[in-house]
């Protein structure tokens, strides 16, 4: 055997720095099941570590071909293969693999299984970097390869791109199995056990966990972020200033990524970082071209740091350190004018779309304040009734103070994220900025039949806040009156809706309980059918004040969790009702359910914008901490009823579910940080509800902490 073609069967060292990673190799156990292992990921997530790594635990007979592209040549490539299954077979390699120059590659294909049948024992043959070979035949020759394989013996394949091969074909017979990006990105502790152990360094848990942010689990940019803290002496400067600026990043994703590309699709991927999220039509916007679409499939199985957002593959997103690179390269290459015409480009593709979202943020990047001054007006009463007060005040903050004065929905706007979030300063202000914008008579965007009714609710409000109830009712009456005809039915729902809200708040104030409890049925109807979640969710909450007040908490409790249990249309996301629920629990003696729903309304809260929610819940929580103690105190970890009950051990990743699921987390969020599936989240909730006997995520967390599975 000549050296070279030695130094390509030579099994890769596996690194001094490596992890061993048991979740991966758990992931690779049913290898030897299958005909075809494919280990397919971008540069620099560690595909042949981990494939080494697994191989070193099996025993079985490897073989082991690094590929380079000069094996697109069919008779270099016969020769790697030829010496390959020759060691797995204990023959002797071809001295000549094809005498007769003419390269056949259903002829060698079936010599190179013959020869692998010959030795009836489990063996491994490898192919790393497969993605250099572009060449038909020899894709073909691998093809008709894999087709003969005898059932002991099993090709692994290590490339940046998927392959040319039946995949489909494979996966539905249960042929296939694939480890990708998303199984080789580190997790957290991956992280922390290869920065503090491998590298060394003196690394919080904090600081593993902004890396991981920044680097979203990618192996080989964890790698250069150790290396460059490893040559500082503030370790923790280091880490806050890591990111697509550094010398290490950069270097590494021009040399390893974009230097393999067409200057046309560089091109592409610079004009479209401007994007948060991608898809065919707005990319074809942006970079004004065609074709996107097919671009993007193409990055997609070129594995190009792109990651898919739904399953059939219309929309994706750059790898988050991969764009801050993409938009530094950017901002070097292109004049501020052409950046903020790609801003403005997708912010009307957005708004076309009624992606409001969107359509403002591009349009802040682009500094287009009049059309974003617009869009924001525009999209204000949608983001009111969803309660999404910070985003809203976000955007106002945004905009030149200038623009939202003289704008009077903009500055009815603004006063209802002051009064909604229970502050009363400024929003006089705001009102009378709203009045003398209206009477200036600007444009107002279609907003102006629909100003006046604000107005007096905010004024009702306003009122209601500041203990002048007299005020407040006459002015939610007013506002009732000033809702105009003819208006579409969920706009006439919403203003007419938020005005009986507000007299049911200011009767209560005046100790009509009776009136009030009536006022806020009464508003329910509309408050639902306008999709008004925010004030929904207050509404249910100050009902289920009510029923507390008048001795009933059991008819409190109902009340929310009938709300909780209607799905989508419901206020279930609302910090309000999550707050009345955890105050309901507390008054019947429900410590540890009160203490679990308190923490939910506390991070909705927190997400919203909403203080008087989080006030609400933070005194719910003073009041259950003192019964939690003493419990604990009393009865040790768990009562003696459970501790004979026997529990079965949850597995590492339900107890990282279940710490998410205490801290209010939604499957959604839990499937973003964690790198999975919403389907494998519910999954796991289910399964360590179960093992706690609990019906309910909220019951298994208050079942949990019983059990001393939660802190």
């Amino acid at each position: 055997m000549d050296a070279p073609l030695s130094a390509k069967l030579a099994i890769p060292r596996r690194s001094r720095t490596l992890v061993h990673r048991a979740r991966v190799n758990e992931l690779l156990a049913r290898a030897l099941d299958v005909r075809l292992v494919l280990v397919s990921a971008p540069p620099g997530f560690g595909k042949t570590t981990a494939t080494v790594d697994w191989l070193a635990t099996t025993g079985i007979r490897i073989a082991w071909i690094s590929l380079d592209e000069s094996d697109n040549d069919p008779v270099r490539l016969h020769r790697s293969l030829d010496a390959g299954v020759a060691s797995l077979s204990g023959g002797a390699a071809r001295p000549d693999p094809q005498p007769s120059g003419i390269f056949d590659p259903l002829e060698v294909a079936d010599d190179l299984a013959e020869r692998l049948t010959a030795r009836p024992e489990a063996s491994v043959l490898v192919l790393d970097d497969y993605h250099l070979i572009s060449a038909p035949v020899g894709q073909r020759l691998v093809g008709l390869l894999l087709e003969r394989l005898p059932p002991h013996a099993h090709l692994v394949i290590v490339t940046r791109a998927d392959p040319m091969l039946p995949l489909a074909r494979l996966r539905a017979r249960g042929e296939l199995l694939e480890l990708r990006a998303d199984a080789l990105r580190f997790t957290s502790e991956e992280a922390g056990a290869f920065l503090t152990e491998r590298m060394g360094l003196a690394l919080s848990d904090g600081e593993v966990a902004t890396l991981m942010k920044r680097t979203e689990g990618w192996p080989a940019v964890l790698l250069l972020a150790g290396l460059s803290l490893a040559q500082r002496g503030d370790v923790s400067s280091g880490v806050r200033e890591f990111g697509a600026s550094h010398r290490f990043v950069l270097d590494y994703v021009v040399e390893e990524i974009l230097a393999r590309l067409s200057a046309d699709t560089v091109d592409f991927l610079l004009l479209t970082s401007v994007l948060e999220r991608l898809c065919g039509p707005l990319c074809d916007a942006v970079a004004d071209r065609t074709g996107s679409q097919a671009q993007l499939e193409e990055l997609d199985r070129a594995n190009l740091m792109i990651i898919p957002l739904d399953d059939e593959r219309r929309w994706y997103r750059y790898h988050a350190l991969f764009a801050d690179v993409l938009r530094a390269r950017l901002l070097a290459s292109h004049p501020a004018e052409d950046i903020a015409l790609l801003h403005r480009r997708a912010s009307a593709w957005h708004e076309a779309e009624g992606n409001d979202r969107e359509a403002i943020g591009h349009a802040l990047r682009s500094g287009d304040s009049e059309r974003t001054s617009r869009l924001v007006s525009g999209a204000s009463l949608a983001r009111l009734n969803a309660g999404e007060l910070s985003t809203l005040r976000q955007w106002l903050d945004a905009l030149p103070p200038e623009a939202v004065r003289e704008d009077a929905q903009l500055s009815a706007s603004y006063a209802w994220c002051l009064t909604l979030a229970g502050e009363t300063s400024g929003v006089s202000d705001r009102l009378a900025d709203a009045e003398r914008a209206l009477a200036s008579g600007g444009d107002v965007g279609g907003f102006g039949p629909l100003i006046p009714a604000q107005l007096a609710l905010l004024r009702s409000r306003l009122a209601s806040l500041e203990g002048d109830a007299g005020t407040a009712i006459a002015q939610a009456s007013l506002a009732r009156s000033l809702v105009p005809p003819d208006l579409p039915p969920g706009m006439e729902a919403t203003l007419r809706g938020d005005a009986t809200v507000l007299l049911a708040v200011a009767l209560a104030r005046t100790g009509d309980h009776d009136g009030a409890r009536t006022a806020y049925l009464e508003s329910l109807p509309d408050l639902r059918s306008s999709g008004n979640t925010f004030a929904l969710g207050r509404a249910i909450a100050d009902l289920a004040a009510l029923e507390i007040a008048r001795g009933d908490a059991g008819g409190a409790l109902r009340l929310c969790e009938a709300e909780l249990e209607r799905g989508p249309a419901s206020a279930g996301t609302s910090p309000a009702v999550w707050a009345a629920l955890a105050r309901a629990r507390a008054e019947l003696g429900q410590a540890e359910l009160a203490d679990t729903a308190a923490r939910k309304a506390l991070d909705l809260a927190f997400h919203a914008g909403d203080t008087p929610s989080a006030r609400s819940a933070e005194a719910t929580l003073a009041r259950v901490a003192p019964l939690l103690e003493a419990s604990s105190i009393d009865s040790g970890v768990r009562s003696q009823a459970d501790a004979d009950r026997p529990i079965e051990a949850l597995s590492v990743r339900e107890l990282e579910v279940l710490r998410l699921v205490a801290l209010g987390r939604s499957n959604s969020e839990i499937a973003a940080e964690l790198y999975v599936t919403v389907g494998t989240v519910k999954a796991h909730v289910h399964n360590l509800s179960g093992k706690v006997g609990a019906r309910n995520r909220t019951e298994a967390v208050a079942l949990a902490r019983q059990l001393g599975l939660l802190a």
